[in-house]
Protein backbone atom coordinates (compact mmCIF):
# COMPACT_ATOMS: atom_id res chain seq x y z
CA UNK A 1 0.00 0.00 0.00
CA UNK A 2 1.21 3.37 -0.90
CA UNK A 3 0.63 5.68 1.75
CA UNK A 4 2.31 8.99 0.11
CA UNK A 5 -0.55 9.61 -2.43
CA UNK A 6 -3.70 9.38 0.55
CA UNK A 7 -1.02 11.83 2.92
CA UNK A 8 -0.59 14.24 0.00
CA UNK A 9 -4.61 13.93 -0.56
CA UNK A 10 -5.25 14.62 3.39
CA UNK A 11 -3.19 17.24 3.51
CA UNK A 12 -4.12 18.82 0.05
CA UNK A 13 -7.97 18.56 1.68
CA UNK A 14 -7.61 20.78 4.04
CA UNK A 15 -8.41 17.73 6.65
CA UNK A 16 -5.10 18.47 8.42
CA UNK A 17 -6.00 21.40 9.47
CA UNK A 18 -9.10 20.90 10.93
CA UNK A 19 -7.69 17.96 12.60
CA UNK A 20 -5.17 20.34 14.03
CA UNK A 21 -7.40 22.62 14.96
CA UNK A 22 -9.75 20.09 16.96
CA UNK A 23 -6.66 18.79 18.50
CA UNK A 24 -6.29 22.71 19.83
CA UNK A 25 -9.55 22.96 20.92
CA UNK A 26 -8.85 19.85 23.30
CA UNK A 27 -5.85 21.46 24.45
CA UNK A 28 -8.19 24.51 25.36
CA UNK A 29 -10.91 22.65 27.25
CA UNK A 30 -7.85 20.41 28.89
CA UNK A 31 -6.00 23.77 30.28
CA UNK A 32 -9.48 25.30 31.10
CA UNK A 33 -10.36 22.18 33.07
CA UNK A 34 -7.41 22.00 34.81
CA UNK A 35 -7.28 25.48 35.82
CA UNK A 36 -10.46 25.49 36.79
CA UNK A 37 -10.29 22.75 39.28
CA UNK A 38 -7.26 24.62 40.70
CA UNK A 39 -4.55 22.50 39.46
CA UNK A 40 -3.56 24.13 36.41
CA UNK A 41 -1.49 27.36 35.10
CA UNK A 42 -4.13 30.84 35.09
CA UNK A 43 -4.97 31.42 31.24
CA UNK A 44 -2.78 34.39 30.77
CA UNK A 45 0.01 31.67 30.55
CA UNK A 46 -1.46 30.31 28.10
CA UNK A 47 -4.29 31.85 26.33
CA UNK A 48 -2.71 33.91 23.59
CA UNK A 49 -0.30 31.40 21.95
CA UNK A 50 -3.37 28.69 22.13
CA UNK A 51 -5.48 31.75 20.12
CA UNK A 52 -2.78 32.95 18.00
CA UNK A 53 -1.91 29.11 16.56
CA UNK A 54 -5.58 28.88 16.42
CA UNK A 55 -6.03 31.35 14.15
CA UNK A 56 -3.14 30.39 12.23
CA UNK A 57 -4.70 27.24 11.37
CA UNK A 58 -7.68 28.44 10.53
CA UNK A 59 -6.25 31.33 8.23
CA UNK A 60 -4.60 27.83 6.39
CA UNK A 61 -7.55 26.02 6.20
CA UNK A 62 -8.88 29.21 4.63
CA UNK A 63 -6.22 29.91 2.18
CA UNK A 64 -6.86 25.97 1.37
CA UNK A 65 -10.83 26.65 0.34
CA UNK A 66 -9.99 30.06 -1.45
CA UNK A 67 -11.21 31.80 0.58
CA UNK A 68 -11.72 35.81 0.20
CA UNK A 69 -8.29 37.63 0.80
CA UNK A 70 -10.09 39.90 2.95
CA UNK A 71 -10.88 37.31 5.42
CA UNK A 72 -7.77 35.65 5.49
CA UNK A 73 -6.22 39.10 6.03
CA UNK A 74 -8.91 39.54 9.20
CA UNK A 75 -7.87 36.28 10.25
CA UNK A 76 -4.33 36.36 10.12
CA UNK A 77 -4.45 40.12 12.08
CA UNK A 78 -6.05 38.47 15.31
CA UNK A 79 -3.20 35.72 15.11
CA UNK A 80 -1.05 38.78 15.18
CA UNK A 81 -2.85 40.64 18.12
CA UNK A 82 -2.97 37.22 20.07
CA UNK A 83 1.01 37.10 19.75
CA UNK A 84 1.12 40.66 20.62
CA UNK A 85 -1.10 39.79 23.60
CA UNK A 86 1.29 37.09 24.49
CA UNK A 87 3.68 39.25 24.52
CA UNK A 88 2.46 41.94 26.64
CA UNK A 89 1.39 39.28 29.34
CA UNK A 90 4.92 38.44 29.28
CA UNK A 91 5.96 42.35 29.69
CA UNK A 92 4.14 42.28 32.56
CA UNK A 93 5.29 39.50 34.32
Amino acid sequence: MDILPFLTGFLASGHAAELILVLVLCELAFLSLRYFRGRGAPPRYWLSPLLAGAFLVIALRLAQSNAPAELLGVVLAAAGVAHLGGYASRWRG
